[in-house]
């Protein structure tokens, strides 16, 4: 069965049987059930602590567990909320109340401790009729819209099929048919096209940081970066060589002799200050000069610890290689290429929409870059994927994906993947990509009018709390 359509069964289920329960059986029931989203969602974190951790077992199962458990347990509010005494005390109120709940969860998710903003319900909905709504309303919103959706379907049944509540249903659905017959675009794309290069080397981790290969490594991009004529730009995944960048100038600067004078390089990078205190994860364009990105949001344990005094024990153990990264400065530099702008993502940063500085004067697309091999041959990459293809919808960008073992892509405004290297393969992608100007809707005010819907619900919720008693 279509895994987008699961997302609206077994939400049903879930909030049909909730509902029908006490608050505490509730709470316990929500628990399970974001347990079970992120046992089967996010096993692929005991893959990267154990095949790159040192191959510690029992830790990297217990981390797991715990990781597992503690996004669990942000699930207690919606139990909170999905139970019998709230829908019967407040029927008309309870959808609305369910959806912003959820929400609310989310975004707590999506920001606490470093943040996990993985397997949001919203992304799940990219490529279905509900990709009008990412331009104006972002990713949140439809998170709300889904639950909203289901949760008025049970209300509908447990009402004796209340005809008010089925206005719930009917509203949304023909509000999507009516934006998707309007198709209003929001943003204008350059006459112009721009030749580009998408490479996937598809290295190993267990010999990315081997010593020993580092020549082979650089022999494959030498081989691969060789069969590429005629583009404009050509994009390497992150950090292709596990050196800083100022003790190994020498191999770049030999990839650059390979290109011809019109052909641009981007690349993953480390790189440090001049004092060495602090290194990056960063990216270079090499144009006319170089010009740099470091990275702003980091991975929490893969590229730093959180909560140290907690931590730092079982990071010691693990012994990840380069998890000590520097934050990169809020206020960088924009990158350009001939009058174009790049908007750099590296890795983890695709999750957040609130990174990409899009521009009003000039036209651009988004640039992600990443070392996929961590997640090795689990449902993460697709998942990484995915989150990519919610950032081209909310912007109405091209969003160009070079992943290390995949899966690298270029992902056209409409969220829709033109060409892609399947997970696990070497190759080299070539397209014509066509730069966008302007912004969506969503990209001018973000997660203001969710938040604000949100805020209004539990205003009226709270009110009648404090009025009736309940």
């Amino acid at each position: 069965m279509n895994l987008k359509i699961m997302a609206y069964l077994s939400l049903f289920i879930f909030i049909y049987i909730a509902s029908n329960n006490d608050r505490k059986s509730s709470i316990k029931l929500s628990v399970l059930f974001g347990f079970t989203i992120f046992l089967f969602g996010a096993s692929w974190v005991f893959d990267s602590l154990y095949n790159y951790g040192g191959g510690y077992l029992f830790l990297s199962l217990l981390m797991t567990f715990l990781f597992i458990i503690i996004i669990s347990a942000l699930f207690v509010p919606i139990g909170f909320i999905i139970n019998k005494k709230v829908k019967e005390r407040s029927h008309v109120l309870f959808p609305f109340l369910v959806s912003s709940i959820w929400v609310i969860c989310e975004l707590i998710r999506s920001n606490i401790f470093g943040g996990f903003p993985w397997l949001l319900l919203g992304t799940s909905q990219s490529e279905t009729f509900m990709n009008i709504l990412f331009p104006l309303l972002g990713t949140y919103f439809i998170s709300f819209l889904i639950i909203f959706i289901v949760a008025s379907l049970v209300t509908f049944i447990h009402n004796n099929r209340n005809s008010y509540i089925l206005l719930n249903l009917i509203f949304p659905l023909l509000a999507i048919v009516f934006l998707n017959i309007l198709n209003i675009k929001f943003i204008s794309s350059s006459v112009s096209p721009i030749r580009i290069s998408i490479i996937q080397p598809n290295i190993s981790q267990l010999l990315k940081f081997d010593k020993e290969y580092i020549g082979q490594i650089k022999e494959k991009y030498v081989s691969l970066i060789k069969s590429v004529q005629n583009v404009d730009l050509i994009i390497f995944p992150e950090t292709v060589i596990p050196r800083i960048y100022n003790d190994d100038k020498e191999f770049y600067s030999s990839l650059r002799s390979i290109l011809s004078n019109n052909t641009s390089l981007l690349t993953g990078i480390f790189r440090s200050n001049p004092q060495r205190t602090d290194i990056y994860n960063s990216l270079v364009l090499f144009d006319e000069y170089e010009q740099f990105y470091d990275k702003r949001h980091l991975v929490p344990f893969g590229e730093y610890v959180p909560l140290k005094p907690i931590f730092n024990f079982f990071a010691k153990i693990l012994n990840i290689p380069m998890s000590n990264i520097s934050e990169g400065s809020e206020s960088q530099k924009h990158i350009t290429l001939s009058g174009i702008s790049l908007y750099p993502l590296i890795c983890y940063e695709i999750a957040y929409p609130s990174l990409i500085n899009l521009r009003d004067d000039s036209p651009g697309f988004i640039v992600t870059i990443s070392n996929d091999a961590w997640f090795g041959d689990t449902s993460a990459p697709s998942q990484h994927l995915q989150i990519a293809q919610t950032r081209a919808l909310e912007t109405s960008h091209y969003v160009l994906r070079s992943a290390n073992t995949g899966i690298s892509a270029i992902i056209d405004p409409s969220g829709t993947i033109i060409k892609k290297i399947n997970l696990n393969q070497s190759g080299v992608l070539q397209s014509e990509v066509f730069p966008s100007k302007g912004k969506t809707p969503y990209m001018v005010f973000g997660d203001y009018p969710v938040l604000m819907l949100i805020f209004i619900i539990m205003f009226i919720h709270f009110r009648q709390i404090y009025k009736y008693g309940f």
